[in-house]
């Protein structure tokens, strides 16, 4: 393995979850208080360095018209939280603080430094305009408003602070009457004009569809229904003259045919002949006046009275004939009128001369309809644009109607208001002398210190968690270095808080033993029970091996897995050495030697020796009563034999191989041969061999311990050792042997819930 396989192969990139975030807070908790402590005392010196402040406060009551009845509209808003932003603006104005500053003489020294404007600003910020409301501590309005706000100014002299406080109240209230005076003015002023300006428009709106209405007339919406009914009158007109036309048509045919078939056969038809045989007396007396004029003429000259007569009566029987017969009937060359003939004749010119008398009725007639039709049809456009101009005028003079009552209403509301009759601002609560200072607000400071301080502490834990970052969990360990865990050992306060510590007894009187100190009085072993739940502390060699103390709970069950998966990976050779190390020192490399070499022993039957090579730290003879005094340096220095260094656990195969006398701390032991035929003895006699490494980056040691390594396991303590830390470790190390890791001191959180189950089974005899 390399420095890269420490990179993170696949995930998400770690966004902190609720969980991880309570453990960062869990182990800073003494950053974050001293953060909190060091806010806190800050907050408390500025509360007593800081100048109070006091502040003098004024309320004043907005008082609605005083009349019974609604007779006028008021010219301003109803809604007083839209008044409201304009009265923040007029108290706040430049004209009212400069005149309150020039008859209170607040901050002379910045007026003679600065002028009156910098005099104003500061004024300003320290003026306050706010709304009240029912309910209580409420600055916003709410269906339980009240017109009422407050005028408040805060000032390091209590006096001076209200006498501003009241300047300005007195102040406003005077500015608004003269104010309001002026706008009921003007408001009459400007309805009057847009009154002018309004019937102006709306005349001419009138004229407007006046000329319309001329223009298009028999074409307007209330003339459609006219206009369908003369279509509906003129078609039947139309329809009864094609009757006539066609009937003419047919008699003037069956005349024509008549008059052909007489003079070509000389047949009648009798449908005709209705008046051929009865005697013309207009032909006969024409006849008669002819014959009687040739005879006077032959008597008498042209100038004869009678002859004059005669001629006379000629010409109007004449006439008489042409009239009923036609031009035709008094042709020169015609020596015989024939009555039948002429009869048919008279009936053709007839028939002919109503037929043209129905054909122009019936074109006067098509153009009647066409003209009543294009009516109808420009009807829906004339009505949309009557419409429109209709609408406009109605809303002409819907404005027109809204301005003369506004003008009523401005009238009227001018009057009152010079009656001071109108609404009105009131001073119901002059301004108060305050007594306390407003600032420093004591518990505000020290609540803000005590959250900033949170926030600051949890910041810092925040960033040097991840400026340090650290196996937390299983998941951290699997996710940088891939899948060669072991198993997660928890931390022993997870198996010894949950264990009766009555079970503890034994290995507490086994301790004590030469003291006596006990009878009957358990107090030591609860408190080591105790510190261990809360982290503090550590317990006696006798309980850090579990896997004898406890042999059911999670930690032994844990160190079973390990010892079994390690059982798993071994090749076919005889005997095993496994170097055992860590980054740094405290990752509890020693603990998990002693419990690992005691299951493998134990629980699988292997003869197991633990060897101590950490000369600098050893503490691997502390596991065995009493404490050895000879061990591996005394066999590389004196040649002391190996079983002589060699010292067992009564129950199990397995035996220690303690430091023994190490008076000199030199690494110059670990370059001999004699270490390399130890560890030769050993293989002979030993299934596995755990060697106690001392850490891999404080000292140099394990690289002399790796060349006689089968195979090497890390430990990694959860919460403890940095990732950095532990990359650097294995690049120091350099080594192409299997390496194996066990994760050390993981809380109860990183384990499955249900392997908790373990440890409800009975115990039975240690």
């Amino acid at each position: 393995m390399t420095t890269n396989d420490l990179e993170p192969q696949a995930g998400p990139s770690g966004t902190v979850m609720l969980r991880d975030f309570l453990q960062i807070i869990i182990r800073r908790k003494w950053v974050i208080l001293a953060c909190i402590i060091l806010s806190l005392t800050a907050a408390w010196i500025i509360c007593k360095v800081t100048t109070p402040i006091y502040r003098s406060e004024t309320l004043i009551l907005v008082e609605e018209q005083k009349i019974t009845q609604n007779y006028v509209q008021g010219i301003t808003e109803k809604d007083f939280e839209l008044r409201f932003y304009g009265i923040q603006k007029q108290i706040l104005s430049s004209k009212v603080l400069g005149k309150v500053l020039s008859e209170v003489d607040v901050y002379p020294e910045i007026v003679a430094k600065h002028g009156q404007a910098a005099a104003i600003a500061i004024l300003k910020r320290r003026v306050s305009v706010d709304m009240i409301d029912k309910v209580p501590g409420a600055k916003f309005s709410t269906p339980h408003s009240v017109a009422a706000f407050t005028i408040s100014f805060v000032h390091n002299n209590p006096a001076t602070a209200m006498e501003v406080t009241s300047r300005i109240a007195s102040r406003f209230v005077e500015e608004n009457l003269h104010a309001r005076e002026e706008k009921a003015e003007a408001t009459s002023e400007f309805f009057d004009q847009e009154l002018q300006r309004a019937q102006s428009q709306l005349e001419t709106k009138e004229d407007e569809i006046k000329r319309f209405k001329t223009k298009h007339m028999g074409e307007l919406p209330q003339q459609v229904e006219a206009n369908l009914r003369a279509l509906d009158r003129l078609q039947s007109d139309l329809n009864a003259v094609n009757e006539s036309i066609q009937r003419f048509s047919d008699r003037l045919a069956l005349i024509e045919k008549g008059i052909q078939d007489y003079q070509t056969f000389g047949t009648t038809s009798p449908t005709l002949a209705s008046r051929a045989g009865e005697p013309v007396p207009l032909f006969r007396r024409h006849k008669e006046l002819k014959e009687k004029l040739r005879m006077l003429k032959a008597e008498f000259w042209d100038s004869y009275p009678e002859v004059l007569v005669t001629k006379q009566e000629l010409r109007q029987v004449e006439e008489e004939l042409v009239a009923q017969y036609g031009p035709g009937v008094l042709q020169p060359g015609e020596k015989t009128l024939d009555p039948y003939l002429q009869d048919l004749k008279k009936q053709q010119s007839e028939t002919q001369s109503e037929l043209a008398v129905l054909n122009k009725r019936k074109g006067v007639l098509q153009a009647e309809k066409k003209s009543y039709e294009e009516r109808v049809e420009r009807a829906p456009a004339v009505e949309q644009e009557l419409i429109t101009l209709t609408r406009d005028y109605d809303n002409m003079k819907r404005d027109y109607q809204t301005l003369l009552d506004k003008r009523l209403h401005a009238t009227v509301a001018e009057n009152l208001e010079k009656r001071q009759e109108a609404a009105q601002y009131r001073i119901t609560e002059p301004a108060n002398f305050p007594t306390s200072p407003d600032w420093p607000n004591v518990g505000l400071i020290m609540t803000l210190g005590f959250l900033i301080g949170c926030v600051t502490g949890v910041g810092i834990a925040v960033v040097q968690e991840q400026l340090n970052p650290q196996f937390r969990g299983p998941e951290d360990v699997e996710h940088v270095i891939g899948p060669q865990l072991l198993a997660v050992i928890p931390d022993f306060a997870v198996a010894y808080s949950s264990t009766s510590w009555k079970r503890l007894l034994p290995y507490q009187r086994a301790v004590n033993e030469d003291q006596r100190a006990l009878s009957g009085n358990d107090s030591s072993v609860i408190s080591w029970t105790r510190r261990l739940s809360l982290g503090r502390g550590e317990l006696p060699f006798e309980l850090r091996l579990v896997a004898k103390a406890l042999p059911y709970s999670i930690v032994a069950e844990q160190y079973r897995v390990a010892a079994t998966r390690l059982a798993l990976v071994k090749g076919k050779e005889q005997s095993t050495i496994v170097v055992v190390s860590s980054a740094l020192q405290g990752e509890g490399k020693t603990t998990t030697v002693v419990n690992l070499g005691y299951t493998l022993a134990k629980d699988l039957g292997k003869r197991t020796v633990l060897v101590d090579c950490d000369f600098k730290r050893p503490s691997l003879g502390e596991y065995l009563k009493p404490i050895p005094s000879s061990g591996l340096a005394d066999c590389l220095r004196t040649g002391v034999s190996v079983d002589e260094c060699l010292f067992s656990f009564p129950e199990v195969p397995c035996w220690i191989m303690p430091v023994g006398k190490c008076e000199d701390v030199s690494n110059e032991l670990l370059k001999t041969d004699r270490l390399s035929g130890i560890f030769a003895q050993l293989r002979d006699r030993f299934e596995y061999i755990l060697i106690n490494a001392p850490p891999i980056l404080p000292v140099a040691d394990m690289n002399v311990l790796a060349a006689f390594a089968d195979e090497l396991l890390l430990v990694i303590r959860a919460g403890s050792t940095p990732r950095s830390s532990f990359a650097r470790a294995l690049t120091t190390l350099r080594m192409d042997k299997p390496i194996h890791f066990v994760l050390n001191g993981a809380g109860g959180r990183s384990l499955p819930h249900y392997i908790g189950d373990y440890q409800t089974v009975p115990y039975g005899k240690p």
